[in-house]
């Protein structure tokens, strides 16, 4: 078999022919393979590992098992306590086999076998609690926490604030520290290099050598872009010999708008961001608007909005003078395209806390829903505290989120809207038709409902209890007939003075009837009054007196039956008149009728309530009804081209909530009132409760104060990241107590201070770092340095990376010329065929079935925030560089936008080659390159006119397309 070269200086040589698409798999993973070990190891366990153990293992263990099984008793001599003892197990061996739920003997005693050990013995766990405890034996045990650091925390719950605050490096306040001095100033051309050479040179270790301008160049526009540069870029850069020349091209890639498309995918990772709610049944699933979030995201980093006011419009953008230019209210997307939870207000609210500490201030505040934080200085009463402040905010419903724009068309927008208009009736005519229902069946029964106050109000204590028709009426209905009769009782004297004096009567066992009769007596003199004001409803009280009654009960039925008879009248009147075509009348002729009719038709009547208070009472069929009604709305917000873009708030509440500490997380059990406020270790011990509404802004001024000490250093430590492939801190979304100290700690203070120096600008912050010897230094191995530093902690050499997913995918389309200029608006789905030739980020996220192609390539976890994606090589990967339809279709575009068939005809295959070359790895192959490329294409040449196969100049595009040198960066 011959070899074909792919590259003179590639990290990987060659690729077999002609199994070239199975050994292209193989090189791919192979060098990945290589990077990886390469990579630096660490024994920590991964953040959802630690997330999952802190939110769904521990707080079971607290629950359930410690009392007997802690610090202070072992029963049966087993402790659970700890990782170490949890293995020493009982007298009878370990209580957990790891990996192995089926050989662990505390799942076995969870589930209640038929056996004489059942923990706990107080009843059985709830199966979410034991499908979780069988899931982390099933990962292994993973537990976070040494017996050393377990010693370290305060047994009693209790924080030493001012020691944690002076000793960890995360809370120190941020200085700029001098510039430190080194042997070899050659080497440094950015205040960055003198930090990382000072480290270097205590090591006995210096830079690697620059990296050519050709691969400089890929690297930069890579970074900055997720696109290649294009061969006529990288040989104008390569040979223009202006020593401003790479900044220049650095200004150039960030002035372009795919910078933020770039950029802003890294901190959609960090803002969990998808198109859909979770499960939530019965409603849309997907947000109709929550591409303006993502829109803004990227305008944002375009735009070089400084990270400051970033934060502040993410969390509060509501609150601040936007100067007529509402988009920036889409920045709440950050808030608000979380998972949904099902509804359940406490569970999104923990989400928006984490989303919140993790996100900006790498804590992890979540931890202390349920108890203090284990290690890090976050009471739970300081995770109420949020909580105190994101449930004194609201999200209108979807169809009063403010427009922040218009339609692309203004014929689909009138379409639109009159389709919505017809949707948005149907919701309103079922409403109002249930409501009528309601109303008609209410006038009917007002003695059910009379008699559920009396039931209520404790007027019939000792009677019978009421028999109904059917059945209770609707508590919120009671209720509404309660505050009527307390404010209308006296005022509608005629009608209701027989209620006032039946619900005043002291009663007395067996006495009813005789106090009733007095009163009966009394009301009945009243009845023939001149003065209509002490005048009784002649119905009424003749009512009364043909049936006396026994009971408090007998009473509202009385009233029921008075009311019933006035209702029939009135609706026979209607249809006699309109049997004879005459008149509907408009009102009963008799006048005491006519008065009872007039009560229950009248607004403030529980029986005239309007169609929202009786939306209030519907049962559960009628809501399910509404909601597939509303669905249909929201389905076409979400689908309809002509809807225009809305922002995704939240508002704050008339009335802020001071919420109460839920004990062990449960908002069942109250426990001290946590005031909205920020993070005591941040604010100090003299912090004041916030007073402004919910407190949001002032939350966001807190985050984004140069006085706190995280904000800047965790973002700085991000932007690092993305550059070098690691943080300066190897935890980007943990900097507490329990985090990596950093590598280089003057470093990371140096540019925090600077980038908020330079008006929290993320662009100057780029340029910073990449203008840095530091960033521009090869990849070469140096024995001597990996036995020194095999993790390149000290960062003697630019390790290589692998591209991302998006960037894998964009750059396939942008070689073959397919990548498309439109930006913004609604995502389309990735997986559908033929290809959607917009950028990746533009792409639909759905959270429930996430594409399996983001699945295999390492996306974001979009269930919480995401500073850091993983990085795995599976074999799924190469059998999508062989396979993936996206791969296929896109080298036939490659060789048909190239005509290479033509191009073959009329001036040769070395000519074919060269251009292909050009386009996929912007350069020209080598002599021994093209020959191999000459000898790939013969082997192929019975396929070359195959319509039902790709021809062999399309194999060829997509060997290059999976090349190391294509998907790798240098």
């Amino acid at each position: 078999m011959k070899r074909l070269r792919i590259s003179s200086d590639s990290p990987v040589k060659s690729h077999l022919i002609p199994k070239a698409f199975y050994l292209a798999a193989c090189v791919y993973l192979g060098f990945a393979a290589s990077v990886e070990a390469n990579a630096s190891s660490t024994k920590k366990l991964p953040a959802e590992q630690v997330e999952f153990f802190e939110k769904e293992i521990r707080p079971v263990l607290v629950k359930r098992c410690y009392a007997c099984h802690g610090a202070k008793k072992q029963e049966a001599s087993l402790r659970l306590d700890s990782h170490a003892w949890m293995m020493k197990g009982s007298d009878t061996g370990a209580a957990v086999v790891p990996g192995d739920p089926l050989k662990s003997r505390i799942i076995q005693v969870i589930q209640y076998h038929d056996d004489d050990s059942q923990m706990p013995p107080s009843g059985k766990m709830p199966p979410q609690e034991i499908a979780a405890l069988t899931r982390w034996v099933k990962m292994g045990t993973p537990w976070p926490y040494s017996e050393k650091d377990a010693k370290a925390v305060p047994t009693n719950g209790a924080y030493d604030y001012e020691t944690l605050s002076r000793s960890h490096w995360a809370f120190q306040p941020i200085t700029k520290p001098a510039v430190p001095p080194i042997k070899d100033q050659q080497q440094a051309v950015s205040p960055v290099d003198y930090f990382v050479i000072a480290k270097l040179e205590e090591k006995g270790l210096s830079l690697s050598p620059a990296v050519d301008k050709r691969k400089l160049i890929r690297r930069a526009s890579i970074d900055l872009t997720g696109l290649p540069p294009t061969y006529e870029e990288v040989e104008a850069f390569a040979n223009n010999t202006d020593p401003q020349a790479y900044e220049k091209l650095i200004d150039r890639l960030l002035a372009s708008p795919a910078y933020g498309e770039r950029w802003g995918r890294h901190w959609l990772d960090v803002a969990r961001y998808a198109d859909t709610k979770g499960y939530v049944f019965t409603s849309e699933r997907r947000y109709p608007y929550s591409y303006t979030y993502r829109d803004y995201v990227i305008r944002a980093f375009n735009e070089d909005l400084p990270f400051n006011q970033f934060i502040l419009e993410q969390l509060a953008a509501d609150q601040l003078d936007r100067k007529g230019d509402d988009r920036s209210l889409a920045a709440l997307g950050f808030l608000t395209v979380g998972r949904r939870y099902r509804g359940n207000i406490h569970d999104i609210t923990d989400d928006r806390i984490d989303l919140v500490s993790r996100g900006l201030l790498g804590l992890t505040a979540s931890c202390a829903r349920c108890h203090d934080h284990k290690f890090d200085p976050v009471p739970t009463k300081d995770y109420y505290s949020l909580y105190s402040v994101f449930v004194s905010s609201y999200e209108p419903e979807e169809k009063d989120l403010p427009l922040i724009g218009k339609p692309k068309s203004d014929k689909a927008y009138e379409k639109y809207q009159e389709e919505r208009a017809k949707r948005q009736q149907k919701v309103d005519d079922y409403i109002h038709a249930e409501a009528d229902k309601f109303r008609a069946n209410a006038r009917l029964t007002v003695g059910e409902v009379l008699q559920a106050v009396a039931e209520k109000q404790n007027l019939a204590q000792g009677d019978e209890k009421p028999q109904y028709a059917k059945e209770a009426p609707h508590r919120r209905y009671v209720d509404l007939w309660r505050a009527f009769l307390a404010k209308n009782a006296k005022t509608q004297r005629s009608v209701f003075a027989p209620w006032s004096e039946f619900a005043g009567l002291k009663k007395q066992q067996g006495d009813f009837a005789r106090q009733a009769s007095e009163i009966i007596q009394k009301l009945a003199k009243q009845e023939a009054e001149t003065d209509p004001n002490k005048r009784i409803n002649r119905l009424v009280i003749h009512a009364l007196k043909n049936n006396p009654p026994e009971s408090m009960y007998d009473v509202c039925r009385v009233y029921g039956d008075v009311f019933k008879e006035v209702e029939q009248a009135w609706l026979k009147a209607i249809a006699d008149a309109a049997k004879t075509k005459k008149t509907a009348p408009e009102k009963l002729d008799d006048p005491a009728a006519e008065e009872l009719r007039q009560i229950l038709y009248h607004p403030e009547t529980p029986t005239a309530s309007s169609d929202a208070e009786v939306q209030n009472m519907f049962n559960r069929a009628q809501r399910n009804r509404i909601r597939q009604l509303e669905k249909e709305l929201a389905t076409l917000d979400v689908t309809s081209p002509g809807a225009p873009p809305r922002a995704m708030v939240m508002l704050d509440k008339d009335k802020p909530v001071t919420s109460f500490v839920h004990l062990r997380g449960n908002p069942g059990r109250r426990g001290d009132k946590a005031p909205r406020q920020f993070f005591r270790i941040l604010a100090g011990e003299d912090r004041q409760p916030f007073q402004q509404g919910s407190g949001r802004l002032e939350l966001a001024q807190s985050i984004a104060s140069r006085d706190n000490p995280l904000t800047a250093r965790v973002f700085v430590n991000r932007v690092w990241l993305h550059h070098f492939g690691e943080g300066l801190v190897r935890t980007p979304s943990d900097f507490g107590v329990r985090s990596d100290p950093p590598s280089h700690p003057e470093l990371l203070d140096y540019l925090a201070s600077r980038f908020m120096d330079e008006g929290w600008s993320v662009k100057s912050l780029h340029k910073l770092i990449m203008l840095s010897a530091t960033y521009q230094q090869g990849a070469q191995e140096n024995p001597e340095a990996i036995l020194v530093d095999s993790d390149n902690r000290l960062l003697w050499k630019h390790v290589p990376r692998r591209l991302g997913f998006e960037a894998m995918r964009d750059s396939i389309l942008f070689v073959s010329g397919q990548l498309s200029d439109d930006r913004e608006g609604r995502g389309f789905v990735i997986d559908k065929m033929p290809t959607d030739p917009r950028r990746t980020v533009y792409s639909f996220i759905d959270r429930n079935n996430l594409p399996n192609v983001f699945r295999t390539f390492d996306f974001a976890n979009v269930e919480s925030s995401t500073a850091e994606r993983p990085y795995t090589t599976v074999p799924q990967q190469a059998l999508f560089a062989m396979n993936s339809p996206l791969l296929l279709e896109q080298s036939a575009l490659l060789v048909k936008d190239l005509d290479l068939e033509k191009i073959n005809a009329e001036k040769g295959m070395d000519e074919a080659i060269t251009r292909l070359y050009q386009r996929v790895l912007a350069r020209n192959p080598v002599k021994e390159e093209i020959e191999l490329g000459k000898q790939f294409l013969q082997h192929h040449r019975d396929q070359i006119k195959s319509p039902a196969r790709m021809s062999g100049w399309e194999k060829y595009a997509q060997v290059l397309c999976t090349s190391n040198e294509f998907m790798f960066v240098d």
